[in-house]
């Protein structure tokens, strides 16, 4: 009965070892469960022998099995609990091979001195025979690698439980248990103090079914967690399906990045806007489609993304035939095997662009008869306002021009106009005083500001012009610039002209030669913001061009760069113009680092 169990267990899971190699526990269980059969037949073998020396030869080859079942039980431990400390192990295995050589070179063994006779009992209902004899005092070296095998038992059931291995104290107890009975079963047998032949197999079978029981329940929860993982793989499919559904129905361009830039995923319409096979984005980074002047500008918005966990930016992607599409890229922060990444959309703006072009034409339509409006009341208010002292003026001067023809001249007379062309000079003076008051924005209001947002977003103000223009625009600025303090929305507006400024003077170039270059540096203690163009250039007396009303535009009203100087001075800057090198013009203007040089 021992023998078939144990066999019918070491089958099943000698199966389990050979389709999962890595299954050693199983392994240790086979050899065991084998040796258990083997060990049970020895016995068997023991109870009906006729002759000493049969005995002999039969005690030879149990002590052989149990030799191989301690082996076993000690591999088992280690490989299933893993909480045996390996010297012990060792101890054990090297104490009980020692008493497998002993046995062998003992006579007759390492039991008995020497054995006396053979006599028949009745056991279980049967005749069987026993053995009677001298016990050999070197016994004790089996015995004694039993007592190490229950430390070593001990040992791991404790650290098992304390490390919350909680099947180390089921294994680990019921193991000890057997271990004991059986030691003191064979010790009393040996040494004739029990009337019964070796029935250690039976003990070893208690062990074995202990040990086949927690490997069968750790095989249910294996096929459970294969079923649920079936499961898991078979949902994980179908969000993956779902996932590819909604990256390529997406209407732009949806992509995955990771942290370094590398592009891990792109929808197909990919390759429809950028021109790049999917192979060839395999090879390249998010910032491989970009211009080198805009990757500063990215930059910031990348980080924006990973540290808010969302951003967006305008910005130009170059295909691979070189032509630049002004593109609007969503990104927001996933975690993807325990790594941030961006996942976003990059929407193409040249329809509206189109669109936006078309709308800043009519608003500067309406911009401009607005204007025209605004400065035909200023300049009716001016005239009403100047036209009574300045009348004054004339035909006073007229009358002392007049008296002065006279031979005497009447002095007290002249003293009178001159007093009254005094005064409606002091009016006209007020008058115009007062307009400036009412025209005047007062002090700036000084924030701390980053020169690249300056540039970005008057370049975005002035993209329907730029576009309109055909105009390619090329930045070169300093890395690491420091903040500022400026009045952010007219240092824009004096950005806005001077680029707006250069569209209209590149209008006699040819289309693809209008270069557009934006550069900022720093220079002592001021940050020098620098627009050059290859256009018209600078008429002969340029400094001309920031007198008010002083225009080279035949629709311009000559104030825009007279305006944009006086903002800059109110910062603690300056405003001036030279001539390009090769064509065009450079205006250059400086912002103070230090606000109180505002």
């Amino acid at each position: 009965m021992v023998a078939s169990a144990s066999l019918t267990l070491a089958a099943i899971h000698g199966f389990v070892w050979y389709r999962q190699r890595s299954a050693l526990a199983s392994l240790m269980f086979c050899l065991m469960a084998t040796a258990t059969a083997g060990m049970a037949a020895c016995e068997l073998w023991m109870m009906s022998v006729q002759s000493p020396h049969e005995y002999n030869h039969a005690l030879q080859c149990f002590n052989i099995l149990r030799w191989m079942i301690t082996l076993s039980m000690v591999g088992f431990v280690h490989y299933y609990l893993g909480t045996g400390r390996m010297w012990l192990a060792l101890s054990v295995c090297g104490v009980r091979t020692l008493g497998l050589l002993l046995n062998f070179t003992l006579t007759p063994n390492i039991y008995y001195s020497s054995i006396s006779e053979l006599r028949k009992i009745m056991f279980l209902g049967k005749s069987v025979t026993i053995v009677e004899g001298t016990p050999n005092p070197l016994m004790f070296v089996g015995q004694f690698s039993l007592i190490l095998l229950a430390v070593y038992l001990v040992d791991a059931t404790v650290r098992g439980h304390r490390l919350g291995i909680h099947r180390s104290l089921i294994v680990g107890t019921s193991m000890l248990v057997f271990v004991m009975a059986l030691s003191v079963q064979t010790f009393l047998v040996l040494w004739e103090s029990m009337d019964t032949p070796i029935t250690t197999s039976i003990f070893f079978m208690g062990i074995i079914a202990t040990m086949g029981l927690e490997l069968s329940n750790d095989m249910v929860r294996a096929a459970i967690l294969a079923n649920n993982l079936q499961n898991r793989e078979y949902e994980l499919h179908r969000e993956r399906q779902l996932t590819d559904a909604i990256f390529e129905s997406a209407p732009g361009m949806l992509y995955l990045h990771a942290r370094e830039g590398q592009i891990v995923r792109w929808n197909s319409q990919h390759e429809k806007i950028t021109g790049y096979s999917n192979e060839e984005t395999k090879l390249m980074k998010a910032k491989d489609l970009f211009l080198p002047e805009d990757l500063p500008k990215l930059n910031r918005s990348w980080d924006r993304a990973f540290s808010k966990g969302s951003d967006e930016v305008v910005v130009d992607l170059i295909r691979k035939d070189g032509q630049a599409i002004r593109h609007l890229f969503t990104m927001v922060r996933v975690e993807v095997r325990g790594k941030p990444h961006l996942v976003g959309i990059g929407v193409d703006l040249s329809s509206q662009r189109a669109l936006a072009i078309e709308s800043a034409h009519h608003n500067e339509e309406m911009a401009q008869l607005a204007q025209m409006a605004s400065m035909s009341e200023l300049s009716s208010s001016i005239a009403h306002e100047l036209n009574q002292p300045l009348t004054i003026i004339l035909s006073n001067a007229q009358a002392a021009q007049r008296l002065l023809t006279h031979e005497k001249p009447d002095i007290k007379e002249l003293q009178e106009i001159l007093d009254d062309i005094v005064s409606a000079d002091i009016r006209a003076a007020d008058v115009i005083k007062k307009l400036r008051t009412i025209l005047s924005r007062g002090e700036p209001t000084l924030e701390l500001v980053d020169p690249m947002d300056l540039f970005d977003n008057a370049i975005s103000l002035a993209q329907a012009d730029v576009d309109a223009s055909g105009v390619f625009i090329s930045k070169k600025i300093t890395s690491n610039l420091p903040q500022l303090y400026a009045d952010r929305i007219p240092v824009e507006q004096v950005l806005l002209n001077l680029i707006k400024n250069a569209c209209d003077a590149m209008e006699g170039t040819a289309p693809p030669s209008r270069h557009l270059s934006l550069s900022c540096k720093k220079d002592s203690g001021f940050i020098q913001f620098s627009v050059q163009d290859n256009g018209c250039g600078l008429p002969e007396d340029f400094e001309r061009i920031f007198d008010a009303f002083h225009s080279t535009k035949p629709s311009g009203l000559g104030l825009g760069l007279a305006i944009s100087r006086t903002i800059i001075r109110a910062h603690g800057g300056q405003l001036w113009a030279e001539p390009a090198k090769d064509r065009g013009a450079i205006f250059h203007f400086t912002l103070p680092l230090d606000a109180s040089n505002s």
